[in-house]
């Protein structure tokens, strides 16, 4: 019964062996980053094209070295977040059995507490797995329109015309065999923008999934805590069973946050160091512009579209640390009082093990809450001031 409700609920990209995570995984597995079966010629196909797209954007970083242009800089500063997909599809390569471990833990996790079909189980789960789902979709749609204004930019741009030369501008400035004049121009503008279209998708891919998966650890702490609360039993074995059973799980959850961390971890402090600057960037350009309605409304949108990005991030990995401290409460909560002084001390030693902490980091030192997340808009300001000083 239980079972049906979720599959209804969640039936749009659905996957009942992946509850939580299976729109993440056929997007990523659209992209090619996620592959289990690597011998399927159409995931060959797709790693070419991943492979492709890595050398295009490094080219990017190779003209730059040999032939240093302020227009150059300004792209890949402006664009920042596209060859942030980069970075993130490629540690995501690196790490992918890894990766395959955690997930196969989080769908493991709750195939089995749907078949329990524990109704207080049942109605957590649905409330996270709504939450990721709202969160997914609606950054999946900010995305597009994203897309629509920044692949659409150039072109208006375009029409800007010095000394009877005509400007023709591009997104990336990478390495293109093709004139940077017409029809030359229209050739290398679409492979920019396919290109482009792919890297997004490893961007949104990647940022969603792992949205989802600290949505899914605050669920499963809340799980934790309603275990705690529930240890208590009229049968003395019975009760020392469910507290061996709350502290394997709990532990378990624990475990696995922490490789989760170390996954995203070093993608964060770049994400942290380049988001700063990349900010800063933008609402420079925003106050230059004067008497173009088109291009102040794209460039709000893509700064928007960054702090929703960032926000996302800090705000879900700030619930989670919220909720591990309030795991220990469980024990307290439940009948303790009733038991003899022997079970009442294991349910105190539960509660002092359940009290841990998690949280979630952006490289060594910076902690992802949302108090780092106002530092971060403090830092792009200040970084903004400091541009505009500077012009």
């Amino acid at each position: 019964m239980y079972k049906e409700t979720l599959v209804k609920m969640f039936k749009f990209l659905a996957n009942s062996e992946h509850p939580s995570l299976g729109p993440h995984l056929y997007l990523l597995g659209l992209t090619g980053i996620w592959q289990p079966d690597q011998k399927i010629v159409a995931t060959r196909i797709k790693m070419f094209i991943f492979y492709v797209i890595v050398a295009f954007f490094s080219s990017q970083y190779i003209k730059c070295i040999f032939d240093l242009k302020k227009e150059s800089l300004q792209l890949i500063l402006q664009y920042a977040p596209f060859h942030l997909g980069i970075v993130k599809a490629c540690f995501f390569r690196k790490e992918c059995d890894t990766w395959a471990l955690l997930i196969n833990y989080l769908s493991q996790v709750e195939c089995k507490q749907i078949e329990e079909e524990e109704r207080k189980m049942i109605q957590i789960m649905q409330n996270y797995i709504r939450c990721n789902r709202r969160v997914t979709y609606f950054f999946w749609a900010l995305a597009f329109f994203s897309n629509f204004s920044i692949f659409s930019e150039p072109y208006f741009k375009n029409r800007i015309v010095e000394n009877g030369t005509s400007i023709y501008l591009n997104i990336f400035d990478a390495f293109v065999p093709f004139s940077s004049e017409p029809p030359g121009y229209y050739v290398s503008m679409t492979i920019q923008t396919i290109l482009g279209h792919i890297v997004s998708a490893y961007v949104i891919g990647w940022d969603t999934m792992v949205a989802a998966i600290m949505i899914f650890f605050a669920g499963q702490l809340k799980m934790s805590r309603m275990y705690a609360t529930e240890v208590v039993k009229s049968d003395a074995v019975e009760i020392h069973q469910n507290i061996a059973n709350c502290h394997k799980f709990h532990v378990e959850l624990i475990k696995f946050q922490m490789i989760f961390n170390d996954l995203i971890s070093p993608v964060m402090f770049v994400y942290l160091i380049v988001i700063s600057v990349n900010l800063g960037v933008c609402i420079i350009q925003i106050v230059q512009v004067q008497d173009d309605l088109a291009m102040l409304i794209s460039s709000c949108l893509f700064v928007v579209a960054c702090l929703i990005q960032l926000l996302l991030f800090y705000w879900f990995s700030n619930e989670v640390t919220e909720e591990s401290v309030k795991v220990s409460y469980g024990a307290f909560e439940s009948d303790w009082v009733k038991c003899d002084k022997a079970v009442q001390k294991e349910i105190h030693l539960l509660g002092l093990i359940l009290s841990k902490r998690l949280v979630f980091k952006a490289g060594p030192f910076n902690e992802m809450s949302l108090t780092t997340f106002v530092f971060i808009l403090r830092t792009s300001y200040s970084f903004y001031t400091l541009l505009n000083k500077t012009n």
